[in-house]
């Protein structure tokens, strides 16, 4: 059995993420290649951790090279490689990159009074995973797609004169396009409420650029396969109103444990 580390000064503990008592120690290392990862149970949950030179990530130093992507992204890339490896045999409460505590016992103490809130959260996400859906719409996809189904259907008449049918059909593109949102929006709500039924938690994510929607769905393991498929469905679907759908996932559940973050 390999020796616990022993810190040397100017250490600080990095913790990738918390979980149950039993959970076992991922292989290779953390953030920084040359400390080793380490479990350390405390408060009836294990914190999963590795030692960091505390001045890699304080002071003028630290700042550096959190704005320096060469420093930053491989080291941003083992945390989640760490993260992955406990989330694939057990509930975690992932934290983000850069969480540091003085010592373990600095640790300890926030354990101990954060037990209940992790390990409800604990509970909530076991056997689940986090998947991700962006919403993006063509515009004038939709824009053409209304149009030609209120022709259709009747709602909308054009006159039979080319100059005015032209003046007229410019008219109802406007009309349409200052309603789309709404339209749009309500069409949004139908859809996230089917997939909800497939889903343990649902959380709205921040709209980045160009995005429509974006959605977070906590989906129980044996729902995951159905949860694909009716994303695929709904895609095809509402692609003639100019709605695409991109799912990604299985990601670390940090959208919810947010709220007791």
């Amino acid at each position: 059995m390999q020796a616990p580390y022993q810190p040397a000064a100017g250490e600080a503990v990095y913790v990738y993420c918390f979980s149950l008592p039993e959970v076992l120690t991922p292989q290779g290392f953390g953030v920084d290649e040359s400390r080793p990862i380490q479990v350390h149970i405390a408060g009836g949950l294990s914190a999963v951790v590795s030692w960091v030179a505390l001045d890699d990530f304080t002071g003028e130093g630290g700042e550096a090279n959190l704005q320096d992507i060469a420093w930053l992204g491989p080291r941003a890339c083992r945390h989640a490689v760490v993260v992955e490896q406990v989330m694939a045999y057990a509930p975690i409460f992932p934290l983000p990159f850069g969480t540091l505590f003085s010592s373990l016992s600095a640790l300890e103490q926030e354990i101990d009074h954060r037990s209940s809130e992790v390990t409800s959260v604990l509970e909530h996400v076991a056997s689940c995973q986090e998947w991700s859906i962006e919403g993006t719409l063509d515009r004038f996809k939709a824009v053409d797609y209304l149009l030609d189904e209120g022709l259709q259907s009747g709602q909308f008449k054009l006159p039979d004169s080319i100059g005015r049918r032209h003046l007229e059909e410019q008219k109802l593109r406007r009309q349409i396009a200052s309603d789309l949102d709404s339209r749009i929006g309500d069409r949004l709500d139908l859809i996230k409420e089917e997939l909800a039924a497939l889903a343990r938690d649902f959380r709205p994510r921040r709209l980045t650029e160009n995005k429509t929607s974006h959605w977070a769905y906590l989906v129980p393991v044996e729902q995951v396969e159905a949860f694909r498929l009716r994303v695929e469905r709904v895609s095809a679907q509402q692609g003639v109103y100019g709605l695409a759908f991109r799912l990604t996932g299985p990601w670390p559940p940090y959208t919810f444990c947010q709220a007791v973050q």
